[in-house]
Order: C-alpha cells, then structure tokens, then sequence
C-alpha cells in the first residue's frame, strides 16, 4: 500500500507539472501575433489534448489511491475496468498529439522547400543578369 501510494504521488505531482508546463506553453503561443491560422488551431487543439492527459493522469493517481479500499467483488473489476480505460484513453491522445505534430512539422517543411526554391529561383535570376554582358559589349563582340 505504501509503494501505490508513492507511485500514485508521484503520478499525481507529474500531471501538476505537465499541467503548469501545459499552460506556460499555451501563453507563450497564443501571444504570438504572427503565428497563422493553421497554427493558432494546431496550439488550441495541442492545449485542449494535453490539458486532458493531465487531468486523466491525476484521475488514475487518485484512483490508485482509492483502489486499495474497494472490496474484491464485481465493484473492484468495474473500478479499475474504468481505470484501464483511463490509461487507454490517455495512451489514444497521446498518439493523436504525435500525429498533430507530425503533421504540422511535415507542413512547415513544405513551406520552408517553397520559401527556399523561390530564393534560389530569384538568385539565379540575378545570377543570370550579373553574367550577361551589357548591350555594348555584345555589339562590339560581334564587329570584330
């Protein structure tokens, strides 16, 4: 009973922790004035995710708590029937958020890849008209 109650402690002290960094987070994007549309709904959707693994987190340490005082009947089977899907719950968000960030890191880099070839299609451009002689100097080069 002792190692559950310090391993739900600790889980209880880790969702309080993800929770704080949760938010800190969330501040720092949502006064960001030049973030895009796309990115203001990737963050809000982020902080709604994260939020809820928080609270599902202190949820099982509670839980684990409280599991040791509910007698071995059906009762027990349901209780932590529920906390399995807690647990399971918290491990399907955690996939959805890799995925969300997949995507948005695979679309920044598709705008970083246009962003790039446009300059490198301006300077070749440039390139293009420093190595081209001047007007005179062709006319003179065809006199002779």
């Amino acid at each position: 009973m002792l190692i559950s109650a310090i391993v739900a402690s600790l889980l209880l002290c880790l969702a309080i922790l993800m929770h704080g960094m949760n938010q800190a987070s969330w501040r720092r994007s949502s006064n960001d004035p030049e973030q895009q549309d796309y990115q203001r709904s990737f963050h809000a959707q982020r902080f709604q995710r994260r939020t809820a693994v928080c609270y599902i987190l202190a949820g099982i340490a509670a839980a684990i708590m409280i599991g040791h005082f509910i007698p071995h009947s059906i009762y027990y089977l349901i209780f932590w029937g529920c906390v399995s899907l807690l647990v399971l719950w918290m491990m399907v968000l955690a996939m959805v958020d890799i995925m969300a960030t997949r995507n948005l890191l695979l679309i920044e880099r598709d705008r970083h890849i246009a962003r790039r070839r446009a300059l490198e299609q301006q300077y070749g451009m440039r390139r293009e008209k420093k190595e081209t002689p001047p007007e005179e100097a062709a006319k003179e080069e065809k006199q002779d």
